[in-house]
């Protein structure tokens, strides 16, 4: 019996170990939690948003609203009004306006909720 008709070796790919095709497959892990992240940070602030406008468009007529709380959102809409973003570049600069946009917002219309 010759020694290729004996045990079969097994070798291994070079491509399975190489440090190219390892950093790869980091690289598509990498994509999946990026996705995951943008997916969930994208969702928190789509409820702190929503949970805001619905706590704003259940309010009062403005006659019958103390006037601190018109001031409120009188500063409110200013902010919201005043923002400087420019979406289509992608910036991080713009998420975080927008993080803090919502979360101020949010904050003032359920402020039992930030303490």
């Amino acid at each position: 019996m010759t020694r290729s008709e004996s045990k079969p070796r097994h070798r291994r790919k070079r491509s399975e170990t190489s440090p190219a095709a390892l950093l790869s497959e980091e690289l598509r892990q990498l994509r999946r939690d990026l996705r995951a992240t943008v997916r969930a940070y994208s969702a928190r602030l789509e409820i702190a948003l929503a949970e805001s406008m619905a706590s704003i468009a259940s309010t009062a007529a403005a006659e019958t609203l103390p006037r601190e709380h018109l001031h409120v959102l009188r500063d409110l809409m200013m902010m919201v009004r005043k923002r400087k973003l420019k979406p289509e570049k992608g910036r991080r600069k713009d998420l975080r306006k927008l993080d803090a946009i919502i979360g101020d917002l949010h904050s003032c219309t359920h402020p039992e909720s930030s303490q």
